[in-house]
């Protein structure tokens, strides 16, 4: 059984791979009105401090959702934060698969799974072949060795 499309109107950007949206139409998955930290399934992004890429991620996926009203998310799953972990679908195709396409983001392999695997590393070898965006670099450090290097600091 594919898994229900669910409509979502875009509050806040966080960063190239994080927003925060709340629920449009009547569904009983979406009764309680709440808003949604949503985390793009399948991709990790530069962090904002990995200038300039982390920032080019967050202005590219507000360019791509700006002129809609509204996305669908196809859910894939909850994390470790409880933000919704989904794939964002608009008029044009999948917004994953795009910023990778692009260079924008990094296909997060330890967290790829079927069926999206391969539609996903696909996306991600347009842009290494073509050298875009944060595959221009000459020396490459993926988002998640970037924030192993660079914890945040709480408190």
């Amino acid at each position: 059984m594919p898994t229900p499309r669910l409509r979502f109107q875009l509050n806040t950007i966080k960063d190239g791979d994080t927003l925060i949206a709340s629920p449009i139409g009547p569904s009983k998955d979406q009764s309680s009105g709440q808003i949604e930290a949503i985390r793009l399934y399948g991709i990790d992004c530069p962090e904002l401090a990995q200038h300039p890429y982390g920032k080019l991620a967050r202005q590219r996926i507000q360019a791509l959702l700006a002129p809609y009203r509204s996305f669908e998310v196809v859910s894939v799953d909850r994390d470790t934060h409880d933000r919704l972990v989904a794939e964002l679908w608009v008029a044009d195709g999948c917004i994953n698969t795009q910023l990778l396409a692009e260079g924008y983001a990094v296909a997060y392999v330890r967290h790829l799974k079927e069926p999206y695997r391969q539609r996903y590393l696909a996306a991600e070898a347009v842009a290494r072949k073509a050298r875009l965006n944060f595959w221009s670099q000459t020396e490459l450090e993926p988002p998640w060795e970037y924030r192993r290097r660079n914890p945040r600091r709480v408190g």
